[in-house]
């Protein structure tokens, strides 16, 4: 369990976010965050695939929620996630805010609808 390295993404609007990445053994605290399953980059490409965007004002036990079975966890899980991004934000509607822009950038297949 591990914090792996800090990646900056970019929103379909332009913005950059500093998102911490961490490996998926990782134990998190109940701290607010946006926070996504996603894949790194393997070999010469350059783009991260975001499988799962989610907010909380609790990270700890979300994760233990969402690995339910038939939950984000499993279905990240079988499209080969092997990252948790998180952005730690400890205001609701900022949480809301980015967590829709990131869906709205990244249309990740693991988030329903």
């Amino acid at each position: 369990m591990s914090r792996l390295t800090t990646l900056t993404l970019t929103s379909h609007r332009g913005r950059d976010y500093p998102v911490e990445l961490f490996s998926p053994d990782t134990g998190f605290t109940d701290t607010g965050a946006v926070y996504l399953y996603l894949k790194l980059p393997e070999g010469r490409s350059r783009q991260v695939q975001v499988f799962y965007v989610g907010e909380t004002c609790a990270l700890g036990a979300q994760i233990t929620e969402d690995r339910r079975p038939g939950g984000p966890w499993d279905r990240a899980e079988a499209l080969g996630f092997d990252a948790i991004g998180g952005l730690a934000l400890s205001r609701p509607g900022d949480r809301a805010m980015i967590a829709a822009e990131f869906i709205h950038s990244w249309q990740p297949p693991c988030n329903d609808g």
